[in-house]
């Protein structure tokens, strides 16, 4: 399986900042936000990825993330369109990077401390999309399921939400995704969303959603950049203090 991660996006919501600089490289506590979307593909065995993002913040990512060596990676980079035809069309610049594989996909403003690497591990075919509750449902991709946790219907940024389950932007797709890409026609605002193809794969039979267990969170926003940032301050501040008592109480012994 290949890794895409989609780190395109104007940030406006975090303007002025993201003027000069591109969303996914502000740093969330100690590290650029994309390094989170690297680790989280290396944590589940995805070592080939791909990064697309606007050309002009291209030369960015590549003076900081170069080959992906030093990550244990191998990094390509893909120019999204000008255009800005939303995350479909982007992903859709990966093809040829693609070609024959089944994906992992993420957007990179979403920062996760989670392990999916059963997950991919387990994946054949269809679609396998992560969701997680939300208090703000009419600002992502609303998936309705059933008592058995069934999706029945999926809609992106609805006024009235059916449901409080958002996309988290990580996904599952076999190769026949980008199949499912050319029949898209362009929806809110002329642009193409992820949540128009798991509608395919949903007509298929084929899409499995499951709550995402572990920590998100969009970093979309500066209250969101804030939260990511105090999440993993805490949980780095909880390891040191673990480390020094364990230190401590080893001197103390001898």
């Amino acid at each position: 399986m290949k890794g895409v991660i989609l780190a395109g996006g104007v940030g406006s919501r975090l303007r002025p900042v993201t003027y000069l600089l591109n969303k996914n490289l502000l740093p969330v506590y100690d590290k650029p936000g994309i390094f989170y979307s690297i680790d989280l593909f290396k944590k589940a065995g995805i070592k080939d990825i791909c990064i697309v993002a606007e050309n002009h913040f291209l030369d960015d990512f590549r003076y900081l993330l170069g080959n992906g060596t030093d990550f244990g990676v191998r990094l390509v980079y893909e120019n999204d369109s000008p255009l800005k035809k939303g995350p479909a069309s982007a992903l859709n610049h990966a093809r040829e990077f693609a070609y024959g594989s089944n994906i992992a996909l993420v957007f990179a403003d979403g920062i996760f401390d989670v392990d999916i690497s059963n997950q991919v591990r387990e994946f054949k075919e269809g679609a396998h999309v992560f969701l997680k509750p939300v208090e703000d449902p009419s600002s992502f991709g609303i998936f309705e399921t059933d008592q058995y946790g069934k999706v029945i219907s999926i809609e992106e940024k609805p006024e009235k939400p059916k449901s409080n389950l958002a996309t988290t932007g990580l996904a599952l797709y076999d190769k026949t995704v980008f199949d499912k890409i050319d029949r898209i026609k362009p929806g809110l605002k002329g642009e193409y969303y992820t949540v128009q193809i798991d509608e395919q794969y949903l007509s298929e039979g084929k899409l499995k959603a499951s709550i995402l267990e572990g920590f998100w969170q969009d970093m979309g926003t500066f209250d969101g950049l804030f939260k990511a940032s105090q999440y993993w301050y805490n949980k780095k501040k909880l390891r040191k203090d673990i480390a020094k008592k364990t230190l401590y109480n080893t001197k103390k012994h001898f």
